[in-house]
């Protein structure tokens, strides 16, 4: 079985974010694709609000809120130390048989951490507005994505009747793969990047 890969924003054109909102953003558009990917029933919307004109929802849980929060905020510190930027990916999985994780879908977004300060007030609204452009921009990719490519999803047979979504896990570029990873990914078949 293969599994599904959206680059959202690749090596080449990467997300410029300043370092204080990098956490947010990140937030921002896990739990976009989170909540495009939920399970319904029990999924309750909570609207949320990015720099000044930037709206999105999250499901209301406390568990993924917390796995979201954490993972935004160890991503972001990791891609502060890497100057170069790195990536960061979004893998929704099933567990394999051994309990290793084999995946279905993998989102991966590229960013670059802005270090240096604006010139000024004006710069700054700039560079905020550009950044919400951009990040609106993805928004809507990903509800592109979610409302045509379906056909990988798999059935539902989730035992925890509390769960709101499918398994899934952030990496950041300083998390490495365990043996489990690597060998749900050997059971999963090849990757298949889908053209945007």
């Amino acid at each position: 079985m293969n599994h599904e890969c959206f680059v959202l924003m690749d090596a080449r054109m990467p997300l410029e974010v300043e370092s204080r909102l990098l956490p947010e953003v990140l937030q921002c558009l896990f739990n976009h694709i989170l909540f495009h990917r939920a399970l319904g029933g029990v999924v309750i919307p909570k609207d949320m609000v990015l720099l000044d004109d930037l709206f999105y929802v999250r499901c209301d849980d406390a568990k993924m809120e917390k796995q979201v929060r954490d993972s935004s905020e160890a991503a972001a510190n990791a891609l502060k130390k890497k100057e170069a930027g790195g990536k960061v990916t979004l893998t929704f999985y099933e567990k394999g048989m051994w309990g290793d994780k084999v995946p279905w879908e993998e989102w991966v977004m590229h960013f670059v951490v802005r270090t240096e300060p604006s010139f000024g007030h004006r710069e700054e609204m700039l560079r905020r507005k550009e950044l919400e452009t951009r990040v609106k921009e993805l928004m809507w990719l990903v509800l592109k994505i979610v409302s045509t490519h379906r056909d990988h999803l798999p059935k539902v047979k989730i035992s925890d009747k509390t769960a709101i979504c499918f398994p899934f896990e952030i990496k950041d570029p300083s998390r490495r793969e365990g043996v489990l990873d690597l060998l749900g990914r050997a059971v999963s078949g090849p990757k298949v990047q889908v053209p945007l």
